[in-house]
């Protein structure tokens, strides 16, 4: 059975993988051989390619999904119409049969459900490519949410990865200017080797709740240890009002504006002073309290950040304020960006772009989602080589904060939060 399962995937993969090319490269052929120009717009087939794979994504779950998520974070390389129709990864992943789930958590636990857990609520509060999360009571009446990992989840990835692989390979070889894929499977490995290990997430959990523990304002679940395993995580239950919704948030007296500008406290703190993060901000993620305390959830996806990046990433920023063009220059190449021919004006070109989409030209510490849209836009549209994947994650991390400002009606302004992370 696992051998046909393994089969059907990789045919499954190889068809859609197919699908996408020829819908590209049938066109392409045909106005080469009747001599027509290249059209300007492909958006039609873009969003068209992009339904194929998310299509693909949904029926095979699993790392298909995880591809497709990490497609819609690189806004550097792929165009708005695929990034738009792939962030629908994170909302429409279907949820698998409990029984399953069940015969998975006391396999993993080692003893039935009921010997652990007074109640376990069939229905998942949330499902995501590689787990979804249960409400559930220990014995003693603690509130917990249990997140497991679908069964069987390791060996599809296995799978998965190496059709990714082949496909890549294959790709590449027959298109003389190919679109550099196999990056893009090496940091989906690498993400996937870390959100695998649940021991490892409840390990950065505690780290982040450590960071915050003076602080006040921060809420990160308990950990409960004893019943966890490395494809089974038991957490503390916390509630909260989900960070977008506008109306639920002033009805408990919070300012929307305050409440951003906190998120983006908090996360400038983690990136810019400790150099490690949850890299994953999005909506599904993030809750606020009655009392303001913002509540950070799922540490599958945490980073931490090589040495100096903070201070790179500070610099890019002041001589983005101050227009000082060699700082900006010197700050790109400290954080790992590399050019085709290692001339260095095409730093200036992308910072001038993204800048021209603030309200003065210059920046001032508001990251908007055009500004940071044209960011990605500039890199994908000019000779870069290297964009380091730190910087890709930490630049997601402001686009998610500025597409949550933008939801509540408000703007986050980093060098202030930067300000009130040190006061």
């Amino acid at each position: 059975m696992r051998l046909l399962v393994r089969l059907y995937r990789s045919l499954r993969i190889a068809a859609t993988a197919a699908r996408v090319y020829l819908l590209y490269k049938l066109p392409a052929w045909g106005r080469r051989l009747l001599r027509r120009p290249e059209p300007e717009d492909l958006d039609a087939s873009h969003e068209r390619a992009a339904r194929i794979l998310l299509g693909t994504a949904l029926s095979l779950r699993g790392v298909t999904i995880k591809f497709c998520q990490v497609v819609a974070t690189r806004a550097d390389v792929f165009p708005p119409a695929v990034i738009e129709v792939l962030k629908q990864c994170h909302d429409a992943v279907p949820p698998q049969p409990f029984p399953r789930i069940r015969a998975h958590v006391e396999a993993e636990l080692g003893r039935p459900l009921d010997q652990v857990f007074r109640a376990f609520e069939p229905e998942p509060m949330a499902a995501a490519s590689l787990a979804q999360v249960h409400r559930a009571e220990l014995l003693d009446g603690t509130p917990l949410a249990v997140k497991v990992q679908y069964p069987d989840i390791e060996q599809i990835v296995r799978t998965d990865l190496a059709n990714m692989r082949r496909v890549c390979a294959v790709y590449e070889f027959f298109d003389p200017q190919p679109l550099e894929l196999r990056p893009l499977v090496k940091e989906l490995t690498n993400h996937l080797a870390l959100e695998l290990d649940f021991l490892r997430e409840a390990d950065c959990a505690d780290r982040v709740r450590e960071l915050f523990a003076r602080d006040g304002t921060v809420v990160v679940p308990e950990m409960h240890r004893e019943w966890s395993t490395r494809r089974v995580l038991s957490m503390q239950l916390v509630d909260g009002i989900k960070i977008t919704e506008k109306e639920k948030i002033q009805a408990a007296g919070l300012d929307p504006a305050d409440v951003v500008q906190e998120l983006m406290r908090i996360y400038t703190r983690m990136i810019l002073a400790a150099g490690f993060f949850q890299a994953d901000p999005h909506p599904g993620n993030l809750f606020v309290q009655p009392d303001g305390q913002v509540v950070l959830l799922d540490f599958g996806l945490s980073k931490e950040l090589p040495e100096g990046f903070g201070l790179g990433l500070f610099e890019l920023m002041f001589s983005m304020m101050t227009l000082n063009e060699s700082a900006m220059i010197r700050a790109f190449q400290e954080l790992g960006f590399e050019t085709k021919n290692g001339d260095p004006s095409t730093f200036l070109l992308i910072t001038r772009r993204m800048m021209k989409r603030s309200d003065t030209g210059r920046f001032e510490g508001e990251f908007t989602e055009q500004m940071t849209d044209e960011l990605f836009d500039a890199i994908r549209e000019n000779p870069v080589v290297q964009v380091p994947s730190d910087f890709v994650l930490v630049g997601r991390v402001f686009s998610l904060l500025s597409g949550i400002a933008h939801t509540l009606g408000s703007r986050a302004n980093v060098l202030e939060a930067m300000g009130a992370s040190t006061g």
